[in-house]
Protein backbone atom coordinates (compact mmCIF):
# COMPACT_ATOMS: atom_id res chain seq x y z
CA UNK A 1 0.00 0.00 0.00
CA UNK A 2 1.40 3.38 -0.98
CA UNK A 3 1.42 6.23 1.48
CA UNK A 4 0.27 9.70 0.58
CA UNK A 5 3.87 10.94 0.29
CA UNK A 6 4.67 8.08 -2.09
CA UNK A 7 1.73 9.01 -4.32
CA UNK A 8 2.73 12.70 -4.25
CA UNK A 9 6.25 11.79 -5.32
CA UNK A 10 5.01 9.62 -8.17
CA UNK A 11 2.62 12.31 -9.43
CA UNK A 12 5.34 14.97 -9.24
CA UNK A 13 7.79 12.83 -11.23
CA UNK A 14 5.13 12.03 -13.85
CA UNK A 15 4.26 15.70 -14.13
CA UNK A 16 7.94 16.59 -14.61
CA UNK A 17 8.46 13.90 -17.25
CA UNK A 18 5.35 14.95 -19.18
CA UNK A 19 6.33 18.62 -19.04
CA UNK A 20 9.85 17.84 -20.30
CA UNK A 21 8.40 15.72 -23.10
CA UNK A 22 6.19 18.61 -24.21
CA UNK A 23 9.07 21.10 -24.04
CA UNK A 24 11.60 18.91 -25.86
CA UNK A 25 9.43 17.85 -28.80
CA UNK A 26 8.70 20.05 -31.78
CA UNK A 27 5.29 21.63 -32.09
CA UNK A 28 4.49 19.44 -35.12
CA UNK A 29 5.12 16.19 -33.23
CA UNK A 30 3.31 17.03 -29.99
CA UNK A 31 1.42 13.95 -28.91
CA UNK A 32 -1.87 13.67 -27.13
CA UNK A 33 -0.29 11.28 -24.63
CA UNK A 34 2.15 13.91 -23.30
CA UNK A 35 -0.64 16.44 -22.84
CA UNK A 36 -2.90 13.80 -21.31
CA UNK A 37 -0.11 12.70 -18.98
CA UNK A 38 0.52 16.26 -17.82
CA UNK A 39 -3.18 16.83 -17.22
CA UNK A 40 -3.57 13.52 -15.37
CA UNK A 41 -0.53 14.12 -13.19
CA UNK A 42 -1.67 17.65 -12.35
CA UNK A 43 -5.12 16.33 -11.49
CA UNK A 44 -3.60 13.63 -9.30
CA UNK A 45 -1.40 16.17 -7.52
CA UNK A 46 -4.39 18.43 -6.93
CA UNK A 47 -6.45 15.55 -5.57
CA UNK A 48 -3.69 14.39 -3.23
CA UNK A 49 -2.95 17.88 -1.94
CA UNK A 50 -6.60 18.65 -1.21
CA UNK A 51 -6.88 15.63 1.09
CA UNK A 52 -4.82 17.25 3.87
CA UNK A 53 -6.29 15.16 6.67
CA UNK A 54 -4.64 11.98 5.43
CA UNK A 55 -1.31 13.77 4.92
CA UNK A 56 -1.34 15.22 8.46
CA UNK A 57 -2.11 11.83 10.01
CA UNK A 58 1.00 10.27 8.48
CA UNK A 59 3.33 12.99 9.78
Amino acid sequence: MLTSMDRLTIYAVLCFISFCTIMLTSSNDMGIFAIGGLFSAALGLWFELTSDAELEEEN
